[in-house]
């Protein structure tokens, strides 16, 4: 079984699994050392750690050289946040995930936020750029390579239920093979919302780790960690340093 093959099982065996976020290579290689069977990037975490904010203000460039690394060093899958994608140009976009595609990398989170207008995107936009990133793929021998369409509607909408059932269809369609929903936590929409889409669905860790098993038995089948690891290990120093003071 390759890598892509790996990620692809991890999402649709019984139990859910649980991904652990990276912000550079210590970080990732010690999520492998724990027996991980795969390994995601934070992009929040990444940029934390050059005293960035989030919101792609680090380089491209520099999540290549990240991306490089870890690769290089790594044995499990790797799967990739870039956030949404560095551009708005479909065709910019799908060539930024071809370059991690080559480099090694068997998943993305491709996220529905518009940087410039701090928006969602359009559904039709976000298709299109879905659609092109999985043609791209398919035409460069990478049409396993795991696409997690992430929408940010939970954060933005009034309604985000309706809001996220109609671009969760919308965006199986044009090619996605997840969906990533950040801020659900309602156990009867994630239940919901599995049970309609045909794709597997990811929630995400906010400030409770111990909700993973909820969220599996509610239909999810990924429990990403997020920046909760980056947060914990920050805690966890200032804690020491404290008590050592005292």
């Amino acid at each position: 079984m390759d890598k892509y093959q790996l990620f692809h099982q991890l999402h649709h065996q019984q139990k859910g699994f649980v991904l652990a976020n990276a912000w550079d290579l210590s970080s990732a290689q010690f999520i492998q050392a724990a027996g991980a069977k795969a390994v995601a990037t934070t992009s929040w975490g990444i940029a934390a750690s050059l005293g960035l904010a989030d919101g792609e203000n680090i380089s491209f460039q520099t999540q290549i050289t990240l991306v490089k690394s870890l690769t290089k060093h790594l044995h499990i899958p790797l799967s990739v946040d870039i956030e949404s994608g560095y551009s708005n140009d479909p065709q910019q976009i799908s060539q930024n995930v071809l370059v991690l595609a080559r480099l090694g990398v068997v998943g993305i989170n491709i996220e529905d936020s518009d940087k410039d207008t701090d928006t969602l995107r359009s559904i039709e936009q976000q298709c299109t750029i879905i659609s092109e990133i999985k043609k791209v793929l398919n035409e460069n021998g990478f049409g396993s390579l795991f696409i997690n369409a992430r929408t940010d509607t939970y954060f933005v909408s009034d309604s985000p239920f309706q809001a996220t059932l109609k671009r969760a269809k919308a965006y199986q369609d044009a090619g996605a093979d997840g969906l990533f929903v950040p801020g659900i936590t309602n156990i009867e929409h994630i239940t919901s919302l599995a049970n309609t889409i045909d794709m597997p669905l990811n929630v995400m860790a906010i400030n409770n780790f111990n909700s993973a098993k909820a969220a599996f038995a509610g239909g999810a089948k990924r429990f990403s960690l997020g920046n909760s690891l980056y947060d914990l290990v920050g805690n966890t120093i200032k804690t020491s340093l404290t008590q050592i003071e005292n």
